[in-house]
């Protein structure tokens, strides 16, 4: 499929339109160019937490259970305030 996209120098609002369609077709057919990378909230609590459980087996510990610091509310009180700090 080809396609031609025309762009009006006099219509910004219409080249953000355009650029958000090429970002979109990118993303459709797997050309994504952007290095970086997008992390949920919860993508974070689940790296967080396995790092915890990391620290705890390092510690000593062999159930995860007996550490607070690797329960599921405790990681995710500890990553949802950090990620009130980032805005």
């Amino acid at each position: 499929m080809k396609m031609t996209i025309v762009l009006d120098s006099n219509d910004p609002e219409g080249i953000a339109d355009a650029a958000k369609m090429i970002e979109i077709l990118q993303v459709r057919l797997g050309l994504q160019t952007s290095a970086e990378k997008k992390i949920t909230r919860l993508k974070l609590v689940r790296i967080v937490q396995d790092y915890a459980k990391l620290i705890a087996f390092e510690g000593g510990h062999k159930d995860f259970k007996e550490v607070d610091y690797t329960g599921l509310r405790e990681v995710k009180n500890f990553v949802d305030q950090k990620w009130l700090d980032l805005d």
